[in-house]
């Protein structure tokens, strides 16, 4: 009987020493934790690490509602005793009205030996931090998001109007504000091209006016803010931001800085200073509309460049009529009056005169209708190729030199495959013909003409050799420009006939060429076509 006074004794002290344990346990957590009972009473607490408690509502065993919440009543609805029911684990966000930082709450239930929940621990676990980086987070996606959609729809060729209106809209949406418009440069002046907001003046509420400006965060290509209080005069418009009650801004250019389209506003009735984040999504915003003004000028500049691409091949065309028209026709009826007065003239020196007329004439004919054929082959866009053997072609062009050759006594030595089926145009006989006449024309009496046609893998070559005065290397790299001829000594001629034959050659692919000839005299011209696989 003497021995349980003493065992209750014990009892009491390793209750006393393990209170004075937790104390200490709760002194040294730095989140405000409290144990309350049934009655909604603090029982005890680690005070000590809240100063945002008055001291005298720490005396005693306060109401958890009262000193914890600043409430006369249970909150309702009460956690608290909603675990005490349920014995669960309860968890949820609140404002703090203590220091109005979020904070988790998390309130665990004691039990006693028969699984009551006599007591609730209330954890307030500071979160502020982690939720500003969550908001921060949350709005870097949306603007994202927001870019991305305004940059496919550039992508996408949507119109620059409807573009612009969509930005303003997005801009608005995104950064939770009243007012976003674009104001265009014209003339000195600043127009409002697209606007949230701005066409509901009538909806402002008198109690939201200000008189004054109180913070203005203008940006400009620069990463740092300026907080603009007292020198709001510089900008413009500033009666009408009044007027709408705004006191808080950004402006971001669109454009060149030296010379922008315009001006993106941002604009708020809230007292808001914007981030570096809220500032480099409106200057993408408008990154994107100034790639697609860019883009829109280059389409203006390709049409118009089209339209004088188009009057310039009109022109091409109208002198290419005069050519053959009004030059060549006077030029003719010269050629048929020479040739009457040769015939019937009997003074051989008149006779002679008459002769050089002729030749003259006959020059200048092959001009007129070279530079003709040129300006045509210019301006051809679509030539059509068919499937043929041009070995016909070439047979037929040295049956028609056939009695010039003879006159002057030329040997032709012709070789080629039995058939060389090309992918051609019937221009291609302008080619053979003109190599054909140059080596016919520049050949000595008694010369010798050598056409050889070599099967070169996917292509032709056709080689015309003379043994004529040949070419000088420095010539080489000119004879096939328009109107450049070679110098005394070499060939003469008008300068179109090989840029004729060097622009239909091209037109089928081919490469064209000149060299010396490996006999030691004359020259070879070579071109290539393409076959018909």
């Amino acid at each position: 009987m003497v021995d349980i006074p003493i065992c209750e004794e014990k009892n009491d002290e390793l209750k006393d020493q393990q209170l004075n344990l937790l104390k200490k346990t709760l002194a040294s957590v730095q989140d405000l934790i409290v144990v309350i009972d049934r009655d909604l009473k603090i029982v005890t607490s680690n005070w000590k690490n809240c100063d945002s408690i008055p001291a005298n509502e720490k005396q005693g065993h306060p109401f958890c509602y009262s000193c914890l919440m600043k409430q006369s009543k249970p909150c309702e609805p009460c956690h608290l005793l909603e675990v005490f029911a349920t014995g669960a684990c309860k968890k949820f966000e609140i404002e703090d009205p203590l220091d109005n930082k979020i904070k988790l709450i998390e309130l665990s239930p004691v039990f006693d030996d028969d699984s009551n929940v006599t007591m609730v621990v209330r954890h307030a676990k500071d979160i502020s931090e982690r939720k500003a980086v969550e908001k921060v987070l949350k709005m870097r996606e949306k603007q994202h998001a927001a870019v991305a959609k305004l940059g496919q729809d550039g992508l996408a060729g949507v119109e620059l109007e409807t573009l612009i209106q969509e930005s303003v809209k997005l801009v608005a949406s995104t950064l939770d504000v009243e007012y976003c418009r674009i104001m265009k440069y014209e003339d000195s002046e600043s127009v409002m091209v697209a606007g949230v907001g701005w066409e509901e003046e009538a909806d402002i509420k008198p109690e939201n006016k200000k008189n004054e400006i109180v913070c203005y965060t203008l940006y400009s290509q620069e990463t740092a803010m300026v907080h603009e209080k007292n020198t709001q005069d510089r900008f413009s418009g500033l009666s009408l931001l009044k007027d709408h009650g705004i006191i808080s801004g950004m402006d971001v250019i669109i454009g060149n800085k030296d010379k922008p389209f315009g001006v993106m506003n941002v604009h708020t009735i809230q007292k808001r200073v914007f981030t570096n984040d809220d500032m480099y999504f409106v200057q993408s915003v408008a990154n994107v509309l100034a790639e697609s003004l860019s883009r829109k000028q280059t389409e203006e500049n390709l049409k118009k460049y089209a339209k004088e691409l188009e009057d310039a091949n009109y022109l091409k065309v109208l002198f290419t009529d005069i050519l053959t028209h009004d030059l060549l026709n006077p030029a003719n009826i010269i050629r048929g009056f020479t040739e009457e007065l040769i015939i019937v003239e009997d003074d051989n020196s008149k006779k002679n005169l008459l002769d050089k007329i002729h030749k003259n004439n006959e020059k200048l004919i092959y001009m007129i209708e070279s530079a003709s054929k040129f300006i045509k082959l210019e301006s051809i866009d679509d030539i059509k190729f068919e499937e043929q053997d041009f070995v016909p072609i070439l047979e037929k062009v040295i049956r028609n030199f056939g009695s010039e050759m003879d006159k002057m006594d030329i040997k032709m030595d012709f070789k080629s495959p039995r058939e060389c089926p090309s992918l051609i145009n019937p221009l291609i006989e302008e080619v053979f013909l003109n190599l054909l006449s140059n080596a016919i024309k520049y050949s000595p009496q008694k010369g010798k003409i050598s056409i050889n046609i070599s099967d070169i893998g996917d292509e032709w070559m056709i080689q015309v050799a003379d043994v004529g005065p040949g070419i000088s290397n420095e010539d080489k790299a000119m004879i096939f420009e328009r109107f450049r001829q070679a110098d005394k000594g070499s060939v003469k001629g008008s300068g179109l006939g090989l840029a004729i034959v060097k622009r239909i050659v091209e037109l089928h692919n081919g490469e064209i060429g000149v060299e010396n000839n490996p006999l030691g005299r004359g020259s070879v011209f070579w071109f290539t076509v393409k076959k018909a696989l």
